[in-house]
C-alpha cells in the first residue's frame, strides 16, 4: 500500500508502465524477433545459394582437403557472421533495436530483389534494389505482420545448413581418406611403374609439320619416343580433371557426381598394386591413394589457411551469382583454377625440400610452383632398398601445363596472374587475336614439360629403374583456341567443327620394361583402359586384377555439360588441318614466338622501315623491369603490359590496332589492341623472347604499324613508364641540362648502360600548380638529411618520383611514400602519403676534409629535388627562408630549409647593387634595383624581403637593366634588375627601420642592398 500511494503522488496508478517506457524503450522482444527475421533472411540470402552451389559440386571439398570439422566450422562462422552485427546494435542504439532491424531486414529484402533483377543493366538493377531496401525498411518497421512473417523465416537458418551436412554427396566428400580397403589379390604384377599424368595438355601442340612428334621442340619426349609406344589416337576420358583421372586409374567409365576420393572409388590402381608395390603418389586433386600405404607422404595446409582459402573462394562465388552480369564481369576468372580465385602466385621459386612430405594442398596452379614440385616428386625417385624385393609405383599429377601459362621454354617464369583478357566464362571471344596470344603462351609452357620429361628420364636412368620400368606420358584432358568457342569444357553448341577433338585428342607415349624400338600405335585407345594396360605391361596375372576388360568400342569422353560426348575414330583430316594450322604460325622458325599480328616484321629492326613521330602514347606498366635484368634471375620480364592512349585529346584511335614492341632494336613482337576500361584508350599485351633479353639494361620501344603489305610506315610512340601505387624509379642516374643563361630547363635520365639514344628528357615545368611539394634538408653529421613531401593533385594516391641533385650531381632518386596528416588535411585524404625522408651518408672511407667540403656545398648550393609527373615533367620543390640567424662570431646568416646557410655581406669586394624606386604609389610600396656580382658578371638567382628579422616577400629577379650592362660594358649583366611590391605597405620614410633586402647569389651569399630612408627616387 505505502508503495501504491507514491505511485498515485507521482501521477500514474501502481503497476501501469512509464511514459518513457512506453513511448522510448522498444518492446522486450524487439530484439529478438530482429535477430530471428535477420538470421532467416541471411541463411536465404547468403547461405542458400552457397550451400545449393556446394550440394551440386561436393568435389569443391575433396579438392580443397576439407574435412566435416571444416565444414562445420564454416556452418558456425557463418552463423556467427550473421548474428553479431544484431547484437551488436543493441548495445549501440538501446533506443533503436526495431529501426535497426527494419534497415537490416529490408536491406536482406533488397539483395534477394537484386539476385531476380541481375539480368537488367547494373544502373536499373541498382535503382531497384534502394527502392526495395526502403520498402523493405519502412514495411517492417510499421506492420507487426511483415515482423511475425520475418520471425517464421528464422526456422531457414537451421534447415539450410541442415541440409548441406545431411546432403549424402557432401559428407562422403568432406570425410577424411579412409584407409586401404581390405588387402586385394595380388595381381601378379613385378615391374615398377612410373606414370605422369599433365594437365591440360593438347596431343596436337607437340606435333610436326608432318603429323609426328617435333625433335626440335621436343627433343626428350621424342628420345622416349624411340623406345616406347606412341599412341596417336588416344581419347581423354572426361574434359573434367576430377572425373578423368579416377577413369584412367579405375578403368570404370566416368560417371558424373562421382567424387575423386578413394571411398567412391576403392579398386583402383593404387589398391591393386598395394600387395606387390611401394606406393609413391602425389595427388594435388584427387585422393584415390590412401594415406597409409602413400610412401612419399602428404601433408594438409593449416586450420587458418584452408578456412581462409574457403571463405575468400566463397565470396568470390556468391558475388558471381548475385551481382549483375556488368559488376560480375569485373571478378577474377573462375574457371581456370580449382580454388584460390583471384590470387596470385609466388614471386620466385620455392621448391620444397626433398625429404619433406608432398603437399596435398592447396589445389592451386596459380598459388603453386608446379615446377618445383614436380622436380620435388623427381627427387623422391629412387632404387629400391637393397634386398628389397618390392618394386615401386611412382605417379604424378602434374598441374603442368594448365593456366595459368607463365613459363618460357627454358622454365624461367614471367607472370603471376589469372588475367586472361578475351575469355569470358571460359568461352573465347569471336576476335581471334586474343585466343591467338595465348595459344603462344600456352606453346611455350608446353616446351617447358619436354625440360621436365628430361630430368624425369636422368633420374630414372641414374636410379637404374628406367630400363625395367613401364613409363607412362600422358594427359587428363586437352584444350582448345578456337575464336567463339570454349576453351575445355565442351557446350552442346560446341559438337561440330573438331572442338571435341581438340579437348580429347591429348598424347600417350608408354614404354614397356626393356623395350628397345619404336612402336606407333594408331588403333583409338580411349584413356578409360589405361590402368588395365598398365597392369598388362607390367606382369600382372591374366584375369587376376578386379578391373572392367578392355574393349574395341567407340571412344567416349564424358563432359561437363554435354553428357557423353562420342569421338570419331577417324580423325586423319581434322590432324591435318590443325597441323598446317600450326606449322604455319609457328613459321620458317618453328617457335612459338613466330605468332603475332604480323610475324612477317618479327626479326627486322625498326629501322628497316620508314618511322614517324606518332600522336598517341604508350603507357608501360612496371617498365622499370627492363632497366636491370639479371639473366640468372628465376623470374624474368618477358611480358609486356600497356596502355595506347592519343596524346592529342581530338586524336581518336582506330578499331583495330597493331603494335610492334621492339626489343634492344630488333621487333621481337607483333599484336592488337583490345578493349580498354579507361575511355579513349586500348590495352596490349605482348610476349618478348627471354633468350633476346640481356643482362643490365634493355631498350623498349614500341611503334603503330601503319601502311600496306608493300610499304610499311611505322609510328613511334611516346612511351611512359607507369608503375602503379608502387612504383619505384628506375636504376641509373640523372643528370641536369643547363640552358644558355646557366639555368637547369631539363632533368636527362641515363640509364645503367648509358647509350645515348636510350636517354629519357624530362623537361622541368617553370610553372605546373597540380604537382607541389616542400623540401627541408641540411647537413647532419656524416651525411645529408632530405625530407618534405610532393603530391600530384591530378592523381591522388600515386606516388611521386623524387630527383634529388647537390652541386648539380644526382645524389638520390625515390619515390613519396610515408604519411603527412598535414598534407592530407590541406589537400584530401587521396594525399595522405605524400612525405620522404632519405638520409645520405658519406662513405665510411671518406676523410673529414671530404666532409667538411660536402657540408660547405649543401650550406653554400643547397639540395634540389625535382618531383616528375606522371606525364614525365618536372617541378623544383619550394623552400623556404628561415628566420635571420647569428653565428658564433657575430656574422649573420640567412638559413634556407634546401640545406644553405647564407652568409650576409655588404657591398663591395666584387659585389654591387643599389635601390632605384622606393615609392608607395596607390596604397602599395613597391621597390625596384639591381645587385650583380661583378667579377663574376652574375645576376641574382632571387632577391628577398625580410622584416624584424623574419622572411616577408621575395621580389621578381632577373628584370632587363640595360643601363647597368651599358654602364660596365658587358652584356652578360643585363638582366641584374628586381621590382616588386612589399606586404602592409610600409611607409618608404620608414621602410628602412624595420626592413632589410638581400639579394641571393649563386655562390651562396645573401648581399645586402641598403636602403636610405628617404622617399625614394626614380632613375
Amino acid at each position: 500500500m505505502p508503495q501504491r500511494k507514491l505511485s498515485a503522488q507521482r501521477g500514474r496508478p501502481a503497476g501501469s508502465k512509464s511514459r518513457k517506457a512506453t513511448e522510448g524503450d522498444e518492446p522486450p522482444g524487439a530484439l529478438l524477433s530482429g535477430l530471428l527475421a535477420i538470421a532467416g533472411l541471411s541463411s536465404l540470402v547468403f547461405g542458400q545459394p552457397l550451400y545449393d552451389i556446394l550440394r551440386r559440386s561436393p568435389e569443391f571439398f575433396a579438392i580443397r582437403d576439407l574435412y566435416m570439422g571444416d565444414l562445420a566450422a564454416l556452418v558456425v562462422l557463418v552463423a556467427l557472421v550473421l548474428c553479431a552485427p544484431s547484437i551488436a546494435l543493441r548495445f549501440l542504439f538501446p533506443k533503436g533495436v526495431r529501426a535497426a532491424a527494419a534497415a537490416s531486414v529490408g536491406l536482406l529484402v533488397a539483395i534477394v530483389a537484386l539476385q531476380a533483377l541481375k539480368s537488367l543493366t547494373a544502373q536499373v538493377a541498382l535503382a531497384a534494389t534502394l527502392v526495395v531496401w526502403a520498402g523493405g525498411t519502412v514495411a517492417y518497421f510499421r506492420f507487426a505482420a511483415v515482423r511475425g512473417f520475418g520471425s517464421l523465416l528464422s526456422v531457414a537458418a537451421i534447415i539450410v545448413p541442415a541440409l548441406l551436412l545431411l546432403d549424402g554427396d557432401v559428407r562422403s566428400s568432406a570425410t577424411p581418406p579412409k584407409a586401404a580397403p581390405g588387402l586385394l589379390p595380388d595381381t601378379g604384377a613385378r615391374s615398377p611403374i612410373v606414370l605422369i599424368i599433365f594437365d591440360e595438355w593438347s596431343q596436337t601442340s607437340i606435333l610436326d609439320a608432318e603429323g609426328t612428334v617435333d625433335r626440335t621442340r621436343f627433343p626428350n619426349l621424342a628420345t622416349l619416343a624411340e623406345q616406347a609406344t606412341w599412341y596417336p589416337n588416344a581419347t581423354a576420358a572426361a574434359d573434367k580433371t576430377d572425373l578423368a583421372i579416377p577413369a584412367m586409374l579405375t578403368g570404370a567409365k566416368p560417371v558424373s557426381g562421382q567424387l575423386p576420393t578413394v571411398a567412391e572409388h576403392p579398386v583402383n590402381l593404387f589398391t591393386l598394386l598395394a600387395p606387390s608395390h611401394d606406393i609413391y603418389a602425389a595427388e594435388p586433386i584427387t585422393g584415390l591413394c590412401p594415406a597409409d600405404i602413400n610412401l612419399l607422404g602428404t601433408t594438409r595446409q593449416p586450420t587458418r589457411e584452408r578456412l581462409s582459402l574457403l571463405f575468400s573462394d566463397l565470396t568470390l562465388l556468391w558475388l558471381n551469382v548475385t551481382l549483375p552480369s556488368p559488376w560480375s564481369d569485373r571478378l577474377p576468372e573462375m574457371t581456370q583454377t580449382w580454388s584460390g580465385f583471384g590470387r596470385d602466385g609466388p614471386r620466385g621459386p620455392v621448391p620444397p625440400p626433398a625429404d619433406q612430405p608432398f603437399p596435398r594442398a592447396p589445389s592451386i596452379p596459380a598459388r603453386t610452383d608446379r615446377a618445383a614440385a614436380f622436380r620435388h616428386f623427381v627427387q623422391a625417385i629412387k632404387a629400391p632398398h637393397p634386398g628389397s624385393e618390392r618394386p615401386q609405383f611412382f605417379f604424378l599429377h602434374s598441374l603442368l601445363p594448365h593456366a595459368p601459362w607463365e613459363h618460357l621454354p627454358s622454365g624461367s617464369r614471367y607472370a603471376y596472374w589469372n588475367d586472361y583478357f578475351g575469355l569470358d566464362r571460359d568461352v573465347w571471344s569471336e576476335s581471334p587475336w586474343p585466343a591467338l596470344h595465348h595459344y603462344k603462351r600456352y606453346l611455350l609452357q608446353v616446351q617447358f614439360l619436354d625440360r621436365l620429361i628430361g630430368e624425369l628420364i636422368a633420374r630414372l636412368k641414374a636410379s637404374h629403374l628406367f630400363e625395367q620400368s613401364v613409363v607412362a606420358i600422358t594427359a587428363d584432358h586437352g584444350v582448345a583456341f578456337r575464336p567463339g568457342r570454349t576453351r575445355r569444357f565442351l557446350l552442346p553448341s560446341d559438337l561440330e567443327g573438331g572442338q571435341p577433338l581438340d579437348i580429347a585428342h591429348v598424347p600417350l607415349l608408354i614404354k614397356a620394361p626393356f623395350q628397345q624400338q619404336p612402336v606407333i600405335d594408331e588403333a583409338p585407345v580411349s584413356l578409360v583402359g589405361l590402368a588395365r594396360r598398365l597392369l598388362d605391361l607390367a606382369g600382372a596375372d591374366s584375369g587376376a586384377a578386379r578391373l572392367p576388360k578392355r574393349t574395341a568400342e567407340q571412344p567416349t569422353m564424358a563432359t561437363r555439360f554435354a553428357g557423353e560426348v562420342e569421338i570419331p575414330a577417324e580423325r586423319e583430316q581434322w590432324r591435318q588441318d590443325r597441323v598446317a594450322e600450326q606449322a604455319n604460325l609457328l613459321g620458317k622458325s618453328n617457335s612459338p614466338m613466330a605468332i603475332g599480328a604480323q610475324p612477317e616484321l618479327h626479326g627486322h629492326t625498326a629501322s628497316d622501315f620508314r618511322i614517324q613521330n606518332g600522336e598517341s602514347s604508350l603507357e608501360i606498366d612496371n617498365a622499370w623491369i627492363w632497366d636491370r635484368v639479371d639473366l640468372n634471375d628465376n623470374i624474368v620480364p618477358a611480358l609486356l603490359d600497356g596502355t595506347l592512349v592519343p596524346i592529342s585529346p581530338t586524336r581518336v584511335l582506330p578499331s583495330e590496332l597493331t603494335v610492334a614492341i621492339a626489343l634492344n632494336g630488333v621487333i621481337e613482337a607483333t599484336v592488337q589492341a583490345h578493349a580498354s576500361t579507361r575511355a579513349g584508350s586500348a590495352r596490349i599485351r605482348a610476349l618478348l623472347p627471354g633468350d633476346r633479353l640481356v643482362n643490365g639494361f634493355n631498350r623498349v620501344e614500341a611503334f603503330l604499324v601503319g601502311g600496306t603489305s608493300n610499304d610499311i610506315r611505322l609510328e613511334r610512340l611516346r612511351t611512359v613508364r607507369i608503375g602503379g601505387p608502387r612504383r619505384q624509379p628506375p636504376p641509373g642516374t640523372y643528370a641536369l641540362r643547363w640552358d644558355p643563361n646557366g639555368r637547369p630547363d631539363g632533368v636527362i635520365y641515363r640509364p645503367q648502360i648509358d647509350v645515348p639514344e636510350t636517354w629519357e628528357r624530362i623537361e622541368i615545368a617553370q610553372r605546373d600548380t597540380d604537382l607541389i611539394g616542400f623540401l627541408d634538408g641540411k647537413a647532419v653529421g656524416q651525411g645529408l638529411e632530405v625530407n618534405g613531401w610532393a603530391t600530384d593533385l591530378r592523381h591522388p594516391g600515386e606516388l611521386v618520383e623524387l630527383v634529388a641533385f647537390l652541386g648539380g650531381r644526382h645524389v638520390w632518386s625515390g619515390t613519396t611514400g610515408l604519411p603527412r596528416p598535414d598534407v592530407a588535411e590541406r589537400h584530401g585524404t587521396g594525399h595522405s602519403r605524400s612525405g620522404f625522408v632519405v638520409s645520405l651518408a658519406l662513405p665510411p672511407e671518406s676523410g673529414r676534409r671530404a666532409r667538411r667540403r660536402v657540408s660547405a656545398l649543401v650550406e653554400r648550393e643547397g639540395i634540389v629535388v625535382y618531383a616528375v609527373s606522371r606525364g614525365r615533367t618536372a617541378t623544383r620543390l619550394r623552400f623556404a627562408y628561415r628566420p635571420l640567424v647569428r653565428g658564433i662570431w657575430g656574422r649573420e646568416a640567412i638559413p634556407v630549409s634546401d640545406g644553405r646557410v647564407l652568409p650576409i655581406k655588404p657591398l663591395g669586394e666584387g659585389f654591387a647593387g643599389a635601390i632605384d624606386v622606393l615609392a608607395k604609389p596607390d596604397r602599395r610600396t613597391v621597390i625596384e634595383g639591381w645587385a650583380a656580382h661583378l667579377e663574376r658578371r652574375e645576376p641574382p638567382r632571387q632577391v628577398v624581403v625580410y622584416r624584424d628579422g623574419q622572411f616577408l616577400t621575395s621580389l621578381g629577379a632577373g628584370r632587363a637593366r640595360t643601363d647597368v650592362a651599358e654602364h660596365y660594358e658587358d652584356e652578360r649583366l643585363k638582366s641584374v634588375g628586381f621590382r616588386g611590391p612589399v606586404p602592409g605597405a610600409p611607409d618608404p620614410e620608414r621602410f628602412a627601420e624595420r626592413h632589410r633586402i638581400f639579394a641571393i647569389i649563386l655562390q651562396g651569399v645573401a648581399v645586402e642592398v641598403p636602403v636610405a630612408a628617404s622617399e625614394g627616387a626614380t632613375r
